[in-house]
């Protein structure tokens, strides 16, 4: 059990293929992981075809190599060779997946309508303007936060090789800021190892507990149904054709790619993606400011209330007119400038006029 749990890559992974695996024992009514170690691999083999005979009935084709995967991570770790080869051709075809559209602006501002609690709204926010993984969110702390302007970055996957930057916007950094105050005038002492979202708590001086991603996804579950958000829906099987959690996601990565001049690549980096673009993961290293300019272009159309984006859009045309006027000033100056120069300079025929006149004298 202790190579298989160091064979894995993080504790989201080890959390979920202990998970499967004792799916897979509860169904053998297998008492501990010892017991999965005793069995020969003939009479393994025969469970695990059985089992993904039994999945193929219970979970969608597109989910199954998950719990197959957990399984034949154990067993490669308690050197127990299958015939994994037939095992897969067992396994049914993917199928097309649903709830890949995003969320709409407005259904996002009607999620927050619903809710009156600091920390909900400062979730909701922060996904929506960062794009980040739910399932990521939990190991983010406060120094992985840091200001930037008027808005934050954000350190995500800190440490590791998937390590990427995103960022809040004005109006998602406003609502975080709110919702850390509340904390601190609660009690809490923040620091930079502090949980950037903390379980709740009546008292800020009880024992600080980071919340969990299957919390933070509950929340959100909870906020759709209860914003009513659900009616009218498609579902195929158990999923919506919007995701809970993972549409906030979608909603950010269709802001990013169509917003004009928007770099690509630059925009492929703040979602995480190290491998969309070819060699991108290994050549390209943008700087912060770099990503940040680019952010800064869907920062409009990225912040979820209308009054706030209209103040954004009139300081953005307020701005473009100042340069603008600023160009023209530039422009009257150089006019200026060129007519005084001309109006010290000789024509042709008056030089000519004067050379003669200088030659005759």
């Amino acid at each position: 059990m202790l190579i298989f749990e160091n064979s894995l890559k993080s504790p989201a992974t080890t959390k979920t293929y202990l998970y499967h695996l004792n799916r897979f024992m509860k169904h053998f009514d297998i008492s501990d992981f010892d017991g999965i170690a005793a069995i020969t691999s003939e009479e393994m083999q025969i469970m695990v075809e059985d089992y993904v005979l039994h999945l193929k009935k219970t979970i969608s084709p597109n989910t199954i190599n998950l719990p197959i995967s957990a399984i034949k991570a154990f067993l490669d770790c308690n050197d127990i060779e299958l015939r994994w080869s037939k095992i897969k051709r067992l396994q049914p075809a993917r199928i097309k997946k649903t709830g890949g559209e995003a969320w709409l602006t407005s259904e996002v501002s009607k999620m927050l309508s619903f809710t009156s609690e600091i920390r909900t709204k400062a979730l909701v926010h922060f996904i929506a303007s960062s794009g980040i993984r739910i399932g990521a969110l939990q190991d983010i702390k406060m120094r992985n936060i840091a200001p930037i302007e008027d808005c934050k970055s954000v350190v995500v996957y800190e440490g590791s090789s998937e390590e990427y930057v995103t960022f809040l916007t004005p109006e998602a950094s406003r609502i975080f800021d709110e919702y850390v105050q509340k904390r601190i005038s609660a009690g809490e002492k923040i620091t930079p190892e502090s949980p950037a979202f903390r379980s709740s708590f009546q008292i800020g001086s009880a024992k600080v507990k980071g919340s969990t991603s299957n919390s933070l996804k509950e929340i959100i579950r909870v906020l759709v149904i209860k914003s009513g958000l659900r009616f009218g829906q498609i579902k195929t099987g158990k999923r919506y054709n919007k995701q809970a959690d993972h549409g906030f996601r979608k909603r950010f990565n269709t802001i990013l790619k169509t917003t004009n001049s928007m770099n690509i690549s630059l925009a492929e980096k703040m979602m995480g993606h190290s491998v969309t673009v070819a060699l991108d993961n290994v050549y390209l290293d943008p700087s912060m400011p770099q990503l940040f300019g680019e952010f800064k272009k869907a920062i409009p159309e990225l912040t979820v209330d209308n009054t706030e984006r209209n103040k954004i859009e009139t300081a953005h045309l307020q701005k473009e007119k100042s340069e603008l006027e600023k160009t023209r000033i530039e422009l009257d100056k150089s006019i200026a400038h060129v007519e005084r120069i001309k109006e010290t300079m000789y024509t042709k025929k008056e030089i000519d006029k004067l050379l003669s006149k200088h030659k005759s004298s």
